[in-house]
């Protein structure tokens, strides 16, 4: 099996007020990939549809050097690298093709559930036979992220209609962009992202009132979790962490 691999000439639109990459553009042009790439393997969405399957998100490990810039022209690459008995392990890596410099480091977590009973399946009965490259772009094995010790701020996030999804479910794109607001513009105004990490818990959808609860735990890292506080239902788990700009 080769690298599935395609470039993108970063536009205008997909940039933040600083003229990079957002983060919900990088996360959606993860998605977009994952999606070719099952897609062109024969385990892409019509395939789930048809047997009553879906890929749902487990999680992220996120490492960035560098967000490209509008106008930069970027190789995404990706691959599966790994198996358990009920989840798939993707990797990315993003490289700028002007300069040859690797810009962003990701690893992803994919669980096939029975959408029907709402239950993980075996992912190694549907991907028999399927080779992998054991080359891992983020080397994470997806530890369970901590309980806060206390939330220094508290931010009401409402979904928007253009959240949802094809699943009827918030996008995983979105939850690692809704911390973001939670924080304060002058720490985001002072600092970029350099690691992500993001646990899926359970999929938000119309009608949740979503509260992103937020501890500073130093000047570089911060903890977030994402939740419906009124029905105790908690959707992810977020850790960041930051460096001066």
């Amino acid at each position: 099996m080769k690298k599935y691999e395609k470039q993108f000439e970063i536009t205008s639109d997909e940039c933040n007020e600083y003229g990079k990459l957002r983060l919900r553009s990088l996360f959606n042009l993860f998605q977009a990939m994952a999606d070719n790439h099952a897609h062109l393997l024969g385990v892409g969405y019509q395939y789930c549809i048809q047997n009553g399957l879906g890929w749902i998100g487990g999680g992220y490990a996120v490492e960035i050097d560098k967000l490209p810039t509008w106008g930069d022209v970027v190789l995404l690459k990706t691959w599966p690298a790994k198996t358990t008995a009920v989840t798939a392990i993707r990797e990315f890596e993003m490289i700028n093709v002007q300069t040859g410099e690797v810009l962003v480091r990701a690893s992803s977590q994919w669980v096939l559930i029975d959408t029907m009973k709402k239950r993980p399946i075996s992912v190694v009965k549907h991907l028999e036979g399927f080779e992998l490259i054991t080359e891992r772009a983020v080397d994470t094995s997806f530890p369970k992220l901590p309980e806060l010790d206390r939330a220094d701020v508290e931010f009401a996030q409402i979904i928007r209609t253009d959240d949802i999804d094809l699943n009827h479910h918030v996008n995983n794109a979105v939850y690692p962009t809704w911390i973001l607001d939670a924080l304060p513009e002058n720490y985001l105004s002072n600092n970029r992202i350099v690691k992500l990490q993001i646990q899926y818990k359970n999929p938000a959808q119309k009608g949740d009132n979503i509260v992103v609860q937020t501890q500073m735990k130093d000047d570089n890292n911060t903890l977030h979790i994402i939740s419906n506080l009124e029905k105790s239902t908690e959707f992810a788990r977020v850790v960041v962490d930051w460096k001066k700009r």
